[in-house]
C-alpha cells in the first residue's frame, strides 16, 4: 500500500491547470510568470508604495520604516488624539499645498521627536528640570 502523503500529493499535482498538458510540473513555468506580474494581480501595494517589487507585503528595504525600531509612546486619550489630529491636520495642509501629503512615521513622527531633542531645554523647562551649564 502507498504511503497517503504521496497519494494526496498526487492528487494535488492532477489537479493543477499546467498538469494537463504537461506531467512533469516544473517543466511548465508559463503560468508561474503571471504571479509576479503587478499588473495582473489586485495588489495595490507596490503603486502605494512607488516601489517596483514583484513581491506583496512590507518593503523590503532596510531603510523602510517597518524595519525601525519600534518605540511605544502610552498616551492618555485624550493626548492621543490630539497628536493624531495634529498630524491629520498637518497632513491636510501638505496635501493643499500640492506637496502630496506626509506619512504619519517616517515624516511626522520622525519631526516630532526631532523637535523635542532640538529644544531640549524648553523640553526640560516643561518638565521642571533645571539644565546644568553645559546644556546652555
Amino acid at each position: 500500500m502507498s504511503d497517503p502523503k504521496d497519494e494526496l500529493g498526487q492528487r494535488f499535482e492532477d489537479r493543477r491547470p499546467d498538469s494537463e498538458d504537461d506531467p512533469d510540473p516544473t517543466a511548465n513555468t508559463s503560468n508561474t510568470d503571471n504571479l509576479n506580474n503587478p499588473s495582473n494581480s489586485d495588489n495595490t501595494s507596490s503603486s502605494r508604495e512607488g516601489g517596483s517589487s514583484k513581491k506583496p507585503g512590507p518593503d523590503p528595504s532596510p531603510d523602510s520604516t517597518r524595519n525601525r525600531r519600534q518605540v511605544p509612546m502610552y498616551l492618555p486619550d485624550e493626548q492621543a488624539d490630539q497628536l493624531n489630529s495634529l498630524y491629520e491636520q498637518l497632513d491636510g495642509r501638505s496635501k493643499v499645498a500640492g506637496k502630496g501629503g506626509i506619512e504619519k512615521h517616517a515624516d511626522f513622527m520622525e519631526a516630532v521627536v526631532d523637535f523635542a531633542i532640538e529644544h531640549e531645554e524648553d523640553l526640560a523647562a516643561r518638565l521642571d528640570i533645571e539644565m546644568d551649564s553645559e546644556h546652555s
